[in-house]
């Protein structure tokens, strides 16, 4: 922290507890010592000079006013003045102190005697937006964006011992080519690398044996690049929360101030010869994000929140306290340091258990860019780190902005978040439910043609919500967004949700809308989105699943041309070639619109305008996880085969489902579990209860629920009241009616069982003539958990191996 930093934080807070104590009826506290809400703090306020860098105030009218007509005739859009699109171009300060400045007054005109109390809302602010009806017309004639052309999805050839991805092995399921995803398990065709319990394991494909491990810094949450014999492990971890260095009157000596932070940890691990070692450890306040890796260079996307760990104090009770706590938070606010807002870093030799070898704040100042008006309590910093070199915090760029949905091509990263509302717009239910009708999403693009730092190119606001990162698509310099407007919770006021495409290009610092298409879904919900070249697919859901097809081949005038309405929705579209796509989802009723099990449907789009659902699959009662992690889902063009996990927990299995597309059908080859067959399940030493009651048991009584709804079992005593793979309780409630019953006899006792665990398959890969299957207990890779490898033969999906991760 330094001599200086402590030195200042140390009188903030003696003066913290002698306005607190004054506020409890201790002794007055010195005069003189005020917050200043006034704004600037001396600092020029970014983005005033009206033109290029930094202007956050311009704005543009939507391109699309008027009607144009999609499928079937109906009009698909008709965008009024209220669908004006907001610039958001970010500012850089050139020195430390003016960016200090800028910092402290933003932060202290929103803390209260609680802290950051009534932190506002993410969501659009209510601006009162100036009219530039020329800038659609500056945007079409010029542009800066480096639009990255191809597939959405494929696989780039990587030489591994003469072997090629989509040849020889599968790699990750990414959105674009040429853009790796980091991922809980990737392969080179010879090496398996996978996480379970705090280990990095490597697994031999040949010999199907565990060869090496090492332990790693965390055990929450992992995911892992690979480029040749180097692998970046990224971790989300904690950090203790502060504690004050003088605690206030009243207070418990030693108190620790806020919450555990969330930290990532990026280790280097080298895996060469017949060694598998930590090299290097970069730590980083904030929690992690996503990362994309291009040519062997990751970006590591994470997001800071300073207002969970600043050292605040609190009123005390006593007439005036939350005034004069107010102003003792405000005072400590104006004296900090910029350690306190922006994300520090260490680098550590080996794994990191050794003294820090570097450090400090991650940004340099230069690079840390803000936003003409505050956006939130949040940094969102992109780190840009060689996958088989040094780890460095040099390089680092910010926005403070909290971003949560990333997306990238091989020349651009892009950032989105959602804009933030003051808390006195929120005072009222009204007032509540126009932001919710007026969300707006900011978007940050970054330059990544140099490979030592991602550069700051461009922002823009779009009206709506993001739903995930296929929602973005950058094609031939244009940036395409669907978003979704309207009150998607209160529906008190009757703004009914609807869904747009709205087409960007990039112009000096701004992101400039020049075309959009709207009312897709109106009164649904966007649950999957997919681009590739110039044709998107849309697709909303309520009680049944229109499937859009969107004509993008002219920027300007995006057209929505066709539409299917089916029962369900697909939350993961999967283009496998120019003329289907595979949508993967849920079945639902159709006419509540409760969802029944998950569903496959593959969809003939050669005609746009008249799209077909050629066939389905259903599993009843099962749920998948391809909606939400994309990369749960594999697609092996070599067999036309289709790959994901499904579980059911009504009849508690958990597998892997390959499905082959042929003459346009789709046909289920198999399953595959990771049962071990020298467990038995369900076996216990007690006598099993049968699940229909007896005829004396009454169906009001709980001992008819217990018996029906549950897995039972009668021990006597001396028996181990368990069943293998079950947790099992005594269901005192019921002894006394199902002895009477007759259901269990004198000295038994009833005892009911919930399934354990199931081995939940979250990933799928090809290796020559084997298909893989990672597995988690549940499914849960958040927390430290045992995982399974299994390999399958690619033709029989008979099971040849089955390997314990540990």
């Amino acid at each position: 922290m330094g001599k200086t930093r402590a030195t200042i934080r140390m009188a903030a807070l003696v003066v913290s507890a002698a306005l607190l104590a004054a506020a409890c009826g201790g002794s007055s506290a010195p005069g003189g010592v005020t917050g200043s809400s006034s704004g600037d703090g001396g600092a020029e306020a970014p983005g005033t000079d009206g033109a290029g860098s930094g202007s956050g105030s311009e704005t543009v009218t939507g391109s699309g006013s008027g009607t144009d007509t999609g499928a079937g005739g109906e009009a698909v859009i008709d965008l009024g003045d209220d669908e004006i699109v907001l610039t958001a171009a970010l500012s850089a300060f050139d020195e430390c102190g003016s960016l200090l400045d800028h910092l402290r007054s933003e932060y202290a005109e929103r803390v209260g005697p609680w802290g950051f109390e009534g932190e506002g809302w993410y969501g659009p602010g209510i601006p009162e937006l100036a009219m530039e009806p020329d800038a659609m017309e500056e945007a079409a004639e010029s542009g800066d964006m480096a639009g990255a052309d191809g597939p959405d999805s494929g696989s780039a050839e990587v030489a591994a011992a003469g072997l090629v991805e989509g040849v020889d092995y599968s790699g990750t399921n990414v959105q674009e080519s040429g853009v790796d995803e980091a991922d809980l398990v990737k392969t080179d065709g010879r090496r398996i690398f996978a996480v379970s319990n705090g280990l990095l394991l490597v697994v031999d494909a040949a010999s199907r044996q565990i060869e090496w491990s090492v332990r790693l810094a965390s055990e929450h949450a992992t995911e892992l690049l690979l480029d040749g014999d180097d692998l970046l492990v990224i971790l989300n971890d904690y950090s203790p929360p502060v504690r004050l260095a003088l605690e206030p009157e009243g207070s418990t000596a030693d108190q620790p101030v806020g919450y555990d932070q969330p930290a990532t940890v990026v280790q280097r691990v080298r895996a060469d010869g017949n060694t598998l070692r930590v090299v290097e450890t970069l730590r980083i306040d904030g929690a992690y994000v996503s990362a994309r890796s291009v040519d062997g260079v990751a970006r590591v996307v994470t997001r800071h929140d300073p207002s969970w760990s600043f050292p605040f104090v609190y009123p005390q009770g006593g007439s005036g306290s939350e005034r004069v706590a107010e102003e003792a938070n405000r005072a400590a606010v104006l004296a900090s340091t910029l350690e306190d807002w922006l994300p520090s870093y260490t680098v550590t030799a080996g794994a990191g258990t050794n003294p820090p070898s570097g450090g400090g704040l991650l940004p340099s100042c230069e690079n840390v860019y803000v936003p003409s008006e505050f956006a939130g309590f949040g940094v969102t910093t992109v780190l840009s780190l060689p996958v088989g070199g040094r780890l460095a915090g040099e390089g680092a760029v910010s926005v403070m902005a909290p971003g949560d949905t990333v997306y990238a091509t091989p020349r651009s990263l892009y950032v989105a978040t959602s804009a933030w509302i003051a808390p006195e717009l929120l005072e009222d239910e009204t007032a509540r439910q126009r932001a919710a009708a007026d969300w707006r999403a900011a978007i940050h693009r970054f330059d990544l043609t140099d490979p030592d730092r991602a550069a700051y190119a461009a922002s823009g606001l779009v009206p709506g919500r993001i739903h995930n990162q296929f929602s973005l698509s950058e094609h031939d310099e244009h940036l395409r967004v669907v978003t979704t407007t309207g009150d998607l919770w209160w529906g008190q006021d009757g703004t009914e949700p609807s869904s747009q495409v709205r087409v960007l290009r990039q112009t000096g610092d701004r992101l400039v809308e020049v075309g959009s298409v709207g009312d897709i879904g109106r009164g649904e919900q966007v649950q999957s989105v997919r681009f590739t070249g110039d044709i998107g697919y849309v697709v909303t859901f309520r009680q049944v699943d229109p499937f859009y097809t969107l004509d993008l081949s002219d920027p300007e005038n995006p057209a929505v041309v066709g539409e299917l309405k089916i029962p369900g929705f697909s939350s993961y579209l999967h283009p496998i070639g120019d003329d289907l796509v595979l949508g993967v989802g849920f079945d639902a009723d159709e006419t509540t619109g409760a969802i029944t099990g998950s569903k496959v449907s593959l969809f003939d789009v050669s005609d746009l305008a008249n799209p077909l659902e050629l066939d389905v699959w259903i599993a009843p009662d099962a749920y998948n996880d391809a909606g939400w992690d994309h990369r749960a889902f594999l697609w092996w063009e070599p067999a036309r085969m289709a790959v994901f996990g499904i579980s059911s927990w009504t009849d508690q299995t958990a597998e892997a489902v390959a499905l082959r597309v042929d003459a346009g059908s789709l046909a289920e080859i198999g399953r595959i579990d990771h049962i071990d067959p020298s467990v038995d399940i369900g076996s216990t030493d007690c006598r099993r209860l049968d699940r229909s009651p007896p005829a004396e048991v009454e169906t009001e009584s709980d001992l008819w629920y217990t018996l029906t709804y549950s897995d039972n079992i009668a021990c006597e005593p001396g028996e181990s009241p368990a069943m293998v793979g079950f947790d099992c309780w005594p269901v005192d409630w019921v002894q006394e009616e199902a002895r009477s019953s007759g259901v269990i006899a004198d000295g038994e006792m009833m005892f009911s069982c919930q399934f354990g665990s199931l081995d939940v398959i979250v990933r799928s890969m090809v290796i020559g003539d084997e298909l893989w299957t990672l597995s988690y207990q549940d499914g849960n890779t958040w927390q430290s958990q045992t995982g399974k490898l299994a390999a399958s033969d690619l033709a029989t999906l008979q099971r040849v191996a089955l390997i314990n991760l540990f």
